[in-house]
């Protein structure tokens, strides 16, 4: 019984983005995250962040050196 629900939950982890989708679910709450999860979130909501200043930039019309040296993130860091 043991291995049976370690199995199902693996897969339910694995299969989490996928389930998301399909329920509609679009928010994310963190408690509910394993540990590994959190780190990924939170690398994803601080990447939603520089993208979202960096492109207000680019909207204002800031030049991308300028861009560049505010932000200290390149394109090429970022095509890696």
């Amino acid at each position: 019984m043991e291995n049976a629900s370690a199995a199902f939950l693996d897969a339910v982890r694995k299969s989490m983005r996928i389930i998301r989708t399909a329920i509609g679910a679009m928010t994310i709450n963190p408690d509910l995250l394993t540990y590994a999860e959190k780190l990924q979130y939170e690398g994803y909501l601080r990447r939603e962040e520089t993208n979202a200043a960096i492109m207000k930039l680019a909207g204002e019309g800031i030049p991308i050196k300028e861009i560049v040296r505010r932000t200290g993130h390149s394109r090429k860091l970022c095509a890696k």
